[in-house]
């Protein structure tokens, strides 16, 4: 395993510093064909939606805003939201089970319920707001105003029933010109898929237009401004050296990475980086990130940061540097990094401690040896 990554990191390295202009694609997923796409797997319980005879119909969940008129005598008009506990209560009925059920099931459920207090109930209800089922989208997305005055972009969007990618990607603003479609990142769990989008537009084969679910990510490529290496080590499924456009972020290096492995400790993956001739090194929780929550700690890369992801505690950064130290001498990178990194070239180790900062910070999770990178905070928001 060892001797395949040097190997890989190795053909990164050269690759990467051949041309700064084009990322390195060689480390990127295989281009998908209808076997890899067909195998990518589906969680029923983040399902948006359910099909009945060819009708689509979306699926409630905690956080959905419901629109619920009562026609009678009076006119009971109402915005009711689905608790986390999957329940709703409207008007004499407390305590009707919505999560998991269509609007149709759940009108037929509750106007049962609203029978044993009126006679003939008249109930009209439908979906107002959409927050159960959450897409990260990232990448060269197009940030415009709608006629709604609706800001579009990079960010967190709904999934209101059975959506495809291009469909999301157009709710979302569409793409740049400098897009890459045929290598759009579909990351799902643990695992990221390539999808050739392209091919999409131009034969309308389906196949790679994935219907999404909850808590998936989309990522777009540009090729515009490559010129940010990033290394990334550890316990990811395609570790490698990458070359990334100028606004790269956190979670879109780990996407081309091909995600986390398993074995992995996702709430503490280490990010090393040369601050004014100081190393330094911070940590973000990756796991909060791909749940939609902390995305203004979905930080911007620069060039030659370190990202680390281990299956075990790291203490100092003394630490997390004899851990990756190996595989970086093997590529002959300590000419680079090691001065980069280290007080004395080679000498990787005993760098001492990093000056104090002042002014606004980012990453909020200072740990022995760390420190804490002076960025102004507001400078930081992605993906909101």
């Amino acid at each position: 395993m060892l001797c395949w990554l040097l190997a890989t990191l190795a053909a990164a390295l050269l690759a990467g510093c051949g041309s700064s202009s084009q990322s390195v694609s060689r480390e990127l997923p295989p281009p998908s064909g209808p076997d890899l796409i067909e195998n990518i797997p589906y969680d029923p319980a983040k399902q948006a939606y359910t099909e009945t005879r060819g009708v689509v119909e979306y699926v409630l969940g905690p956080g959905d805003g419901l629109d619920m008129v009562l026609r009678g005598l009076e006119m009971v008009r109402e915005r009711v939201v689905v608790r986390n506990d999957g329940n709703i209560s409207f008007s004499l009925v407390e305590n009707i089970r919505a999560a998991g059920l269509t609007v149709s099931e759940l009108d037929e459920s509750l106007t049962n319920e609203l029978r044993r207090y009126l006679r003939d109930p008249k109930l009209d209800m439908e979906v107002a707001d959409y927050k159960s089922k959450m897409v990260l989208v990232q990448g060269a997305i197009l940030s415009v105003f709608t006629v709604a005055g609706q800001k579009t972009g990079p960010g967190r969007y709904p999934v209101k029933g059975k959506i495809r990618v291009l469909d999301m990607l157009l709710d979302a603003g569409g793409t740049t010109p400098d897009a890459q479609l045929d290598r759009v990142q579909l990351i799902r769990g643990d695992k990221s898929y390539r999808l050739n989008i392209q091919r999409v537009l131009q034969t309308g084969d389906p196949r790679e237009n994935v219907v999404l679910q909850a808590d998936d990510m989309l990522f777009v490529p540009g090729i515009a401004r490559q010129s940010k290496k990033v290394v990334v080590l550890g316990e990811f499924r395609n570790p490698s050296v990458f070359v990334f456009s100028e606004d790269v972020t956190f979670l879109e290096a780990i996407g081309q990475a091909g995600g986390l492995t398993d074995e992995a400790i996702r709430s503490d993956v280490r990010v090393i980086r040369n601050v004014d001739g100081t190393p330094r090194m911070f940590s973000l929780n990756y796991e909060r990130l791909v749940k939609g929550e902390d995305l203004d700690r979905n930080v911007p890369l620069e060039s030659n940061d370190v990202i680390y992801a281990s299956r075990s505690f790291i203490g100092d950064l003394n630490d997390a540097i004899a851990k990756i130290k190996p595989l970086l001498d093997l590529l002959l990178l300590p000419g680079t990094y090691g001065n980069i990194y280290t007080t004395g070239g080679s000498q990787w180790l005993n760098t001492g401690p990093p000056p104090a900062t002042t002014g606004p910070q980012i990453f909020t999770q200072p740990l022995p040896g760390t420190g804490k990178l002076p960025v102004p905070a507001d400078s930081t928001a992605q993906g909101n």
